[in-house]
């Protein structure tokens, strides 16, 4: 029993170390921002580009590679809008951002791992 158990142990530690980004590599994920005043957030990465969504509008982004400080910064076009929003397609938007832990900065908002469910725009 005690093998087992470490051998569980073990494992979650490698796989959790694998997990963590490293100066250099692609943001990989998908994060999103609770519900809160304001339009929510959804940053989406891998390989082939990032987008960055709120229920009324997007942006989309050439990969996002990490700085030696776990930094990203690109500028991006909007894509998608609707609603009263401040942004129209075709606009240029930059993002910048930073990993923290499993979590991503956004632009001074903090998104946590995971999808954001069904949103709707109200705006």
């Amino acid at each position: 029993m005690r093998l087992l158990c470490s051998i569980l142990v073990v494992g979650t530690l490698a796989c959790a170390e694998s997990l963590r980004p490293t100066p250099g590599q692609l943001l990989v994920g998908t994060w999103t921002s609770a519900p809160v005043v304001g339009l929510p957030l959804t940053l989406t990465a891998d390989a082939n580009g990032a987008s960055l969504a709120t229920p009324c509008w997007k942006a989309q982004f050439a990969s996002l590679r990490l700085s030696d400080s776990l930094t990203f910064r690109d500028t991006g076009v909007v894509t998608e809008a609707g609603g009263l929003v401040s942004v129209r397609v075709g606009d240029p938007y930059t993002l910048t951002g930073r990993v923290v832990g499993t979590d991503v900065v956004v632009n001074q908002q903090t998104l946590i791992p995971g999808h954001p469910g069904t949103r709707v725009c109200t705006a």
